[in-house]
């Protein structure tokens, strides 16, 4: 059994992320109704779905509670559904809407219009921007639990969504500078301490006062709101982590069919790779199939590059429509494309290469019997060999990461207790075996390096990709 001598420097070395997303995870994104029934979105084989709670915003009819249980358990996946909710905008089209807070042109009249009303989204037309800090306007979106005015979050709640995914996190730019038409009525660290003061009370009514702990809370876009203007982690980013469960992420690599600039995709990265570094799961979307012709030869390379850089990161992708509509379910497979949307599996860890149902040294004990091999059930990255790629990906599923551990030795010792671990469950070797890993590991062991922890040390110029005002079309 001398394999361990040889493996351990070679596990030590692996950088791996945490928490594990099994490749057949896969997001769906829908806002808009018009060519969406509640039945396709239960057949659609996602195994997450963001979606808008109101099927026709003119009569005000939502998904019931009999629907939004069919869509969640009645397909070939389960899927855990997320409401989309804006609270850093208001929309015209809503419950709470008073037309008479705005003149003919669309613009707020003075000693009419609530004091929270903010001036009207020259991009969007119908949405307003808001004091998001202020009680009446937190009043109308949550805290009503019954009636005719019931608020938005206590009908998703009702409903029996998983959770909610809250979309303007970036209105408190819009508050704190000048720049893209704001008004700095605040700084950027009030704007962003009540941001997420406001993130955290939608939190806690969910969990304790409407009494639904596993109710989960996903904002959309400005991620950079974890760090403080010196561009640290302080005590509000340790409230924001607590209150969320992970993120949406949108326009990351591309900006429709054309590539983001470096710079600000790293930006963004910057930030996001602190989300599973601290168990929250990341969603992204990015609008990468061109309108006009959805063929696999017109849109497979985009495709196929964002798969692969979410996959890198740990994220889940949707890849979708590049007019931004999000009103029909993208799908694509066969023939032409590199990658399969929605992902086959319904989110199973391929790690659990026995089958049993659970990743444990029993699966570790396989693929290490099979390194260096091209054995297809331990090859879980499918590249035709079994190495330290598909060692990565199934220690990644036991939760072990660097992250998880604030000193190297300590990340070293958990490596070394899971390896005995699956010595102990019958890993055999012959001599030849062992005398290639040997050679093969330590050559991996030299060569392996860490993840890249630095970044950059502020915005690029012209701000950072997907957190500006998300460019969602107007709704009938």
């Amino acid at each position: 059994m001398m394999i361990d001598r040889f493996l351990i420097p070679a596990l030590a070395g692996l950088s791996m992320l945490s928490p594990a997303v099994a490749p057949s995870d896969s997001v769906l994104y829908v806002l808009q109704h018009d060519n969406v029934t509640p039945a396709q979105l239960r057949d659609a084989a996602f195994t997450w779905l963001i979606v808008e709670p109101t099927i026709d915003t003119g009569t005000g009819q939502e998904l019931t509670p009999a629907e939004v249980a069919d869509i969640e358990t009645g397909g070939p996946c389960a899927k855990t559904t997320l409401a989309y909710l804006s609270i850093g905008e208001a929309e015209d089209y809503r419950s709470y809407w008073d037309a008479s807070w705005v003149d003919g042109a669309g613009n707020p009249i003075p000693g009419v219009a609530p004091a929270w009303l903010g001036p009207q989204n020259p991009d969007f037309p119908g949405n307003y921007k808001v004091r998001f800090w202020d009680p009446d306007w937190q009043a109308l979106i949550l805290g009503t639990p019954a009636g005719t005015g019931e608020t938005p979050l206590d009908r998703i709640i009702d409903q029996g969504m998983d959770g909610v995914y809250l979309d303007i996190i970036d209105g408190y730019y819009f508050w704190s500078t000048s720049a893209d038409g704001g008004i700095p009525e605040l700084s950027r660290m009030q704007a962003r301490t009540l941001m997420i003061d406001f993130i955290e009370t939608i939190a806690n009514y969910a969990h304790t006062t409407r009494n639904t702990p596993g109710f989960l809370v996903f904002p959309q876009n400005a991620s950079d709101i974890i760090r403080n203007d010196a561009f640290e982690f302080d005590a509000d980013t340790d409230r924001y982590f607590a209150a969320i469960d992970g993120i949406g992420q949108e326009d990351l690599f591309y900006n429709e069919l054309t590539a983001q600039p470096p710079a600000e995709t790293q930006f963004v990265l910057d930030h996001l790779r602190e989300f599973p570094l601290r168990g929250k799961t990341v969603l992204v979307t990015d609008y990468v199939i061109k309108e006009t012709n959805q063929s696999a030869p017109k849109n497979d390379a985009r495709v196929a590059d964002f798969y692969a850089r979410c996959a890198a990161e740990g994220f889940i992708p949707y890849a979708a429509i590049s007019n931004r509509a999000l009103d029909v379910i993208v799908t694509f497979a066969g023939p032409g494309w590199s990658q399969q949307q929605p992902a086959p599996g319904c989110g199973a860890p391929p790690a659990d290469i026995n089958g049993d149902g659970i990743v444990d040294t029993a699966d570790l004990g396989i693929l290490l019997g099979a390194f260096g091999t091209n054995d297809p059930a331990p090859d879980l990255n499918g590249d035709g060999v079994v190495d330290t790629a598909d060692l990565g990906e199934l220690i990644s599923a036991f939760g072990i990461s660097r992250g998880d551990f604030r000193n190297e030795k300590r990340y070293k010792r958990a490596l070394n207790r899971l390896y005995k671990a699956a010595l102990r469950d019958g890993l055999e070797r012959t001599r030849r075996q062992r005398k290639l890993d040997r050679k093969r590991l330590k050559s991996l062991s030299k060569g392996q390096s860490g993840a890249d922890t630095g970044g950059s040390q502020g915005p690029p110029s012209g701000g950072g990709n997907g957190d500006g005002d998300r460019r969602r079309p107007p709704r009938r």
